[in-house]
């Protein structure tokens, strides 16, 4: 890194730093152990606030909005931690809204050019006005020489730095913050700014969108229900996005719906049917689920845009899902324990007896019907029980739990009738009717073979690997030192004591060398820096012995 790039990191670091300060967040930079990078006249006024404040909530939201797109972002995914803040926090954040005014239309032009080519030799048509923009890119409709219309993502020039250099300091205070700090270090923050890190350069990765779209549309290939937008990957780069334009209505405009006589409680089952086919039956479904991007082609026919959010679950952990549901809904405890821990949620409580308690109370607040089971309410205990008892809950969980949540207001206010897992329920059996069919216990058992028994086959032949390079000299070993801080910082002082007993050495040897060697014609031109010299060595000698007698 180079000079100019650091003085702006330390700039930014400290704005940063100061926008959570002004707006009362002191008490949480103490807490992380940042109060040292706050001016000294300030760190008095770090006093601890209402971590349930509603004020508070609000002004954590605004904080992040002035801080920019990397933290905006940052922000959307916090709301899906409820482990890390309260509830209240939760909601706050969730109400974050990325839109920002349309970039100037020569940096459009210009980022077009360098990606493209000229525009004019790539489109019979372009409209300059942006559909939508956000911080990220803006959205723009145009016409193909072949004669296609299109929806070109044109994203911002230099985005991509301003983003990673703010992911880069982030990631800095991560680690300075468990450095000084065991709750960071609880928390895991560097871990879950490593991870938000990666999500959103994937994010800022357009070819990686568009990867992403051409493998939901090979997953609906069969289904007629279903459109996904066609990519043109001849008009696609990194920084540009060009795929098929769809003509439809927003599956939130229920006036229009209502003028074309459409039934909103078909539509409903659609679109709760064929987002669910993307978890349940394909295990890669669109994260952000939000009536903006599922577009109405006619009652019959949905349309998914916008793969830039994707998740992804396997197939184990979907069956730990499906076993957690089944036992919430039957009431069955030890069941809905055994799949909390084997989803990761629960580990080696202190409160072990108090969770099962609050969590036994949660069971029974949900109704014994699965069918009537409200996903928002159930994820809404789930958060007050993961902060109350501090849990871990798992990235994947979050994500998918604020997907179905979008699904289900959206079917709400399409039908005021609508149950979400009634709908649910019909592909949710065929589904697990076709894994427990023998052919597929077949398959699951054959993978699991090559995945986890097979190797254990060749034991024997690595043992006697190990055992011929051994008896050859030609064993090599590889270690690593997870160190705590205190043993990093006792280290770290013994190598520094034994360089400076090398370098004290060295000295006194080499001026006593001086001091002797009266036979030479040139000794006493030089004599007084062999004096000097022991002198000087005589000094750090005695300041080293001191300081080797501190712990």
């Amino acid at each position: 890194m180079g000079l100019l790039q650091r003085i702006r990191h330390i700039r930014r670091r400290q704005q940063i730093v100061g926008v959570l300060v002004k707006n009362g967040f002191g008490y949480m930079i103490q807490r992380l152990g940042l109060d040292s990078l706050t001016p000294l006249a300030e760190r008095p006024t770090l006093v601890a606030e209402r971590p349930g404040d509603r004020l508070l909530a609000q002004k954590l939201r605004q904080s992040l909005v002035e801080l920019g797109p990397t933290f905006v972002k940052l922000g959307q995914v916090l709301s899906t931690r409820p482990d890390l803040l309260p509830p209240v926090y939760i909601e706050e954040l969730e109400r974050l809204q990325d839109k920002v005014e349309a970039m100037p239309n020569a940096e459009l032009m210009k980022q077009l050019l360098s990606e493209l080519g000229h525009p004019d030799e790539v489109f019979a048509e372009f409209n300059p006005e942006p559909l939508a923009a956000a911080s990220i890119g803006q959205v723009h409709l145009a016409r193909l020489k072949s004669g296609e219309e299109v929806i070109v993502k044109v994203q911002r020039p230099g985005i991509e730095k301003i983003v990673q250099n703010d992911l880069e300091i982030v990631l800095g205070l991560a680690h300075l913050s468990e450095l000084r700090s065991s709750e960071a270090r609880r928390l895991g923050i560097k871990d879950m700014v490593e991870e938000f890190s990666r999500m959103f350069m994937r994010e800022l990765d357009y070819a990686r969108e568009a990867r992403n779209t051409e493998r939901v549309y090979q997953n609906f290939a069969d289904d007629q229900r279903v459109v996904i937008p066609l990519v043109y990957w001849e008009y696609t780069t990194g920084k540009v996005l060009t795929e098929e334009y769809l003509s439809g209505v927003k599956l939130g405009d229920l006036e229009e719906i209502d003028r074309r006589g459409w039934n909103r409680r078909k539509i409903s089952q659609l679109g709760t049917e064929t987002f669910l086919s993307q978890i349940i039956l394909h295990g890669f479904y669109q994260a952000d689920p939000h009536p903006g991007n599922i577009l109405l082609l006619d009652e019959n026919r949905i349309a998914f845009i916008d793969f830039g959010q994707i998740g992804s679950l396997s197939e184990t952990r979907l069956i730990h899902l499906g076993e957690l549901l089944l036992a919430i809904s039957k009431q069955n405890m030890d069941k809905a324990m055994s799949s909390l821990q084997d989803m990761g949620i629960v580990g080696d409580l202190d409160d072990i007896e108090d969770f099962q308690e609050d969590f036994a109370d949660l069971i029974k607040s949900v109704s014994g019907s699965i069918g009537k089971l409200d996903i928002n309410r159930l994820r809404n205990e789930l958060m007050d029980l993961s902060y109350r008892h501090q849990l871990k809950m798992p990235a994947y969980l979050t994500g998918l739990m604020k997907a179905l949540i979008t699904v289900e207001g959206v079917g709400k206010k399409l039908d005021p009738g609508y149950d979400f897992m009634e709908t649910a329920r019909p592909l949710a059996n065929k589904v697990l009717e076709e894994r427990l069919k023998a052919e597929s216990v077949y398959k699951y058992i054959r993978r699991k073979y090559y995945q986890d028994i097979k190797p254990l086959a060749a034991l024997p032949s690595n043992f006697n690997k190990l055992v011929r390079r051994t008896s050859e000299g030609q064993l090599k070993v590889r270690m690593e030192l997870d160190l705590s801080d205190k043993a990093y910082h006792g280290i770290s002082r013994l190598i520094s004591r034994l360089s400076a007993s090398l370098i004290i050495t060295g000295a006194l040897i080499g001026s006593s060398f001086i001091l002797q060697a009266n036979h030479a014609a040139w000794v006493e031109e030089y004599s007084f820096l062999g004096v000097l010299g022991f002198g000087v060595a005589i000094i750090s000698l005695v300041v080293f012995l001191i300081s080797s007698l501190r712990p």
